[in-house]
């Protein structure tokens, strides 16, 4: 196995190659050295004849030999290194197979690492805790070349099946069941199960071969902002010991793209979502999801700004998010025509009018003022879908009377 908290440096390799296949990284010539020399460092004969195909590079073949003959060798080495070892039967099989699943990781060996821990899986009389690390091993596969979101679900349905049979339960397992299950949640944008999952594991997170600490809490900042209210996030973020000190200390980046929003500083948060969404856009994780992202965490913003408010001039508004009038009343008049945002803009008077106003009702049972819009809005579209179903019963009786 990998060593304990440190991630191996060939699972940054796959973030590099996926920034390399963007139109505006393409001739990244800096990033494309790091990739090649990483792939040299690690003797990555199978991934460097897949990347090449990938990314459309000339192809080495006096390079690709070398390096297939020492994965060769290194695997013969290790072969002969658990034979020497003086260690029980059992232990010293396990320990060569798993010591060769690692490496075949290591080299990019997608079949070879997949077929090898299929068959430890299949295995009956393989422990459960071993079949246990070869379905995360499996999901690590999977999630390295090219976020396969079919064998991601796959491994996480037999990993969960497999840790839920474990009488008197492993809570190690549960617990790195719990940041794999995050990441895959964020991978099918289910945002709230991710939040969920991401705040629960960090305060013990120790799954350093799926992503290093830093890749975590991001996608916890990530899953939270989209996911949570308000009080819930400032409870989790703000007030929970491990995400708080890691977001005061080192992530103070993550921290501002919270605190902007919080106490509405709107200019400073669109800046902060502005290096977001690039981050999103490069990381193979999140990048089929990051416009969807972007446009709910600015219309987030437009709520929170616009609940306070009966009415509210275009021109403060265009002020407060650092940006022109015109961009404010199209994405305004957008929100509002789709029924995301409960206003009318009025062009004559430049303002726009909320009707999203907390009732009495609202105010005696101390619902929070998102909850009262939303379920306004809710309300509204199920008259307005009854409406037409109506008008199309009316056409449709006229016809048959007809």
């Amino acid at each position: 196995m990998e060593n304990e908290g440190v991630t191996p440096a060939y699972m940054q390799l796959a973030h590099w190659r996926f920034t390399l296949k963007l139109a505006e990284e393409r001739n990244n010539n800096e990033l494309k050295e790091k990739l090649f020399a990483g792939i040299k460092q690690g003797n990555m004969a199978p991934y460097y004849k897949e990347v090449c195909t990938d990314l459309g590079w000339d192809f080495d073949q006096g390079l690709f030999d070398k390096m297939a003959a020492y994965n060769v060798e290194h695997l013969a080495r290790i072969e002969k290194e658990h034979e020497n070892s003086v260690v029980e039967e059992e232990d010293q099989v396990s320990g060569v197979w798993q010591a060769k699943l690692d490496y075949l990781c290591s080299i990019g060996d997608r079949e070879a690492a997949t077929q090898l821990a299929q068959s430890k899986l299949d295995e009956k009389s393989v422990p459960k805790s071993h079949r246990i690390e070869a379905v995360f091993t499996l999901f690590r596969i999977a999630f390295f070349h090219g976020c396969d979101i079919k064998a991601m679900a796959k491994a996480i349905e037999k990993a969960t099946e497999l840790i839920e049979g474990i009488s008197g339960g492993d809570w190690s397992a549960r617990n790195k069941l719990k940041a794999y299950e995050g990441v895959w949640s964020l991978a099918i944008r289910d945002f709230h199960r991710a939040a969920l999952l991401f705040v629960d594991v960090v305060p013990t997170f120790e799954s350093y071969e799926l992503a290093d600490f830093g890749t975590i809490i991001r996608y916890t900042v990530l899953a939270c902002m989209i996911a949570l209210d308000r009080y819930a996030l400032r409870k989790k973020l703000m007030n929970a010991g491990v995400m708080a000190q890691a977001l005061h200390s080192q992530y103070q980046e993550l921290r501002e793209y919270f605190v902007s929003l919080y106490e509405g500083r709107y200019a400073d948060f669109l800046i902060c979502l502005a290096r977001i969404e690039q981050e999103m856009k490069r990381d193979p994780l999140t990048h089929p999801h990051y416009r969807h992202y972007v446009q709910e965490m600015r219309l987030r913003a437009y709520k929170q700004i616009l609940q306070a408010y009966r009415s509210l001039s275009l021109d403060y508004m265009a002020k407060s998010f650092g940006v022109s009038g015109e961009f404010i009343e199209r994405e305004v008049a957008r929100f509002a025509a789709a029924g995301r945002l409960q206003c009318k803009i009025d062009c004559v008077a430049g303002t726009v009018v909320t009707s999203n106003h907390i009732t009495d009702d609202a105010l005696s049972t101390k619902e929070a003022p998102e909850a009262s819009a939303d379920r306004g809005m809710l309300y509204q579209t199920t008259v307005k879908r009854g409406d037409i179903l109506l008008n199309r019963l009316k056409k449709l009786a006229r016809v048959m009377d007809f």
